[in-house]
């Protein structure tokens, strides 16, 4: 039967008002299964051109990521995103669980505790299951129940054993080992991207999407660079002359620092032919520093060249309707956490400052308007829940976690700040590293170092307003400013583990609570504040 268009607004008007009057008619009615790609690089730190409004440098020049600059035009770039664990294996249990760190009260472990850590078996002093909250269904696997492909290539899980019935497909490519060989390769000749792991690693995803244009999936790919070694081709480096490399100027440690945030960079020592600046070997010499940083930079640029050729693929590869993968895809990409380019003389990660817990995070979602730049605080935990929301499945069932508690997941999901960037927010985040527990507000880093037993025996302010390179410890100096943050910090190892739930409401999805913290001002040193740390001899 024909019908006219009086008929037709009488018949469907009633619809077209209810769809305003009710936005959720539209999503359901309007829902596209996406697919996910969920891009993990490895020791990435903020430090690209989509990130120069966002960061303090401390002098270093940007990486040159054309293609990761992209995507943040095309996505929403969040200035202020924090890792859970600066450490590998530990961060990636974090984001894949959906749960928080912590250390067991009395003990020498936690849960994501170390780059050892394993999610169900025994890892050293682990006990098995530590890591896997009352057997809560992983990310990868809420994806596969849910009739997604599940794919993982490289270093998704660190130990590739790890949650192996959530994979459909995974494969990690052999590739330079990662110590005992010197510290960094200018590759010549033969020695094409191609030659090293993550060229190769593009290679197979690639040809696996031509496999999978049709199906829906989840595909978590590992690139290896920038961690060391520094191996990657010489035009990579070529980008970066040598004499335009510059030190960081607080290439020394903090003043104040308590000696519990400060490492050896034993990661660095396990390389050959490292060079030191005297016997004592407690500065790496300033040729070698720069050779280190320039090294850096070209694996970044040349994981950065890999990201690229990957985001055409999906770009050129369509579905048999016609549809190009890129159009139905959510892209999301991280850092596992952040790195050391010889701030306060730490190399590699392995601490507290802000210069090991805070990397790049960027999702661009087909049906989310991107170029937008998000100042809120957020955490990597907060990942599950967003990729539930993006894909519109429902959360995992409620378990018992270790601590007896009921756990869901812990973060709580961005959806909301990638429409409105600007919008009110989480008011604290966390992160932790072995014996140290870190509260970032929109203002201050507070941590607490603790030995076996709980007891405080480090703390460390910074004021990022006034030293945003985390130069001057001013925690012996503020002492009400240190008791109200260490009270959102919480108190032992409980409490510790604990103190991100006042910061959200947990009966709605861990949506954030927008109240005054009411800090006291700090009190700032006489002489040499901020200053750029301790003068080298």
């Amino acid at each position: 039967m024909k019908t006219n268009r009086r008929e037709f607004l009488k018949t469907f008007g009633t619809i077209g008002v209810a769809a305003i009057a009710f936005p959720d008619f539209i999503a359901l009615n309007q829902k596209t299964e996406k697919n996910i790609i969920f891009i993990i690089v490895d020791d990435l730190r903020p430090q690209m051109g989509c990130y120069a409004g966002a960061l303090p440098l401390h002098g270093q020049q940007l990486i040159k990521t054309p293609n990761i600059d992209r995507l943040a035009d095309e996505g929403v770039l969040f200035e202020r995103a924090y890792c859970a664990v600066p450490v590998c294996g530990a961060s990636r249990l974090s984001m894949l669980t959906g749960s928080r760190p912590y250390k067991e009260p009395g003990q020498p472990y936690g849960r994501h505790w170390a780059y050892y850590s394993r999610l169900d078996k025994e890892a050293q002093l682990e006990p098995a299951g530590l890591n896997h909250p009352g057997n809560s269904i992983t990310m990868p696997q809420l994806f596969k129940n849910n009739g997604y492909k599940t794919l993982s290539i490289g270093k998704v899980y660190h130990d590739l054993e790890d949650d192996n019935a959530a994979w459909d497909d995974k494969l990690k490519l052999p590739q330079a080992s990662w110590h005992e060989i010197p510290a960094y390769e200018i590759g010549t000749g033969e020695k094409d991207d191609n030659y090293y792991v993550d060229g190769r690693t593009t290679n197979y995803v690639i040809n696996k999407l031509e496999e999978l244009k049709n199906d829906k999936f989840f595909y978590g790919v590992g690139y290896a660079r920038p961690h060391l070694p520094f191996y990657c081709p010489k035009k990579y480096w070529d980008m970066y002359p040598e004499e335009e490399i510059d030190l960081p100027p607080n290439f020394t440690p903090a003043v104040n620092a308590p000696p519990q945030s400060m490492h050896n960079f034993g990661e660095l020592r396990n390389y050959m032919e490292v060079e030191y600046r005297d016997a004592s070997n407690e500065y790496v010499s300033d040729d070698y520093a720069k050779k280190l940083i320039r090294g850096y930079y070209a694996c970044t640029s040349y994981v950065d060249a890999q990201i690229g050729r990957l985001i055409d693929k999906l770009k050129t590869t369509r579905d048999n309707n016609g549809t190009a993968l890129y159009d139905k895809t959510t892209i999301v990409l991280i850092g596992d956490h952040g790195w050391n380019l010889a701030e306060h003389n730490l190399w590699c990660k392995h601490a507290n400052y802000n210069t090991s817990i805070q990397s790049p995070l960027i999702i661009r979602d087909p049906e989310i308007k991107g170029g937008k730049q998000s100042p809120a605080l957020v955490e990597y935990v907060d990942l599950y829940p967003t990729f539930c929301d993006l894909a519109g499945l429902k959360r995992p069932i409620p378990t018992t976690d270790n601590d007896g508690s009921s756990f869901n997941l812990h973060g709580t999901s961005l959806v909301p700040l990638m429409k409105d960037p600007g919008k009110k927010w989480k008011q604290a985040v966390f992160s932790r590293y072995h014996f140290g527990d870190t509260i970032r507000t929109d203002r201050y880093t507070y941590t607490e170092y603790v030995d076996h037993k709980d007891n405080v025996i480090g703390r460390m302010l910074y004021d990022h307003v006034k030293d945003p390179h985390e130069n001057y410890n001013i925690a012996d100096i503020n002492p009400e400013l240190v008791a109200a943050l260490s009270l959102l910090l919480g108190e032992g190892a409980v409490g510790k583990r604990n103190a991100w739930r006042r910061f959200v409401d947990e009966s709605n999805n861990n949506a954030p609570e927008i109240t005054n913290l009411n800090l006291p001002s700090p009190v700032y040193p006489a002489e040499n504040y901020p200053g750029n740390g301790i003068g080298r001899n």
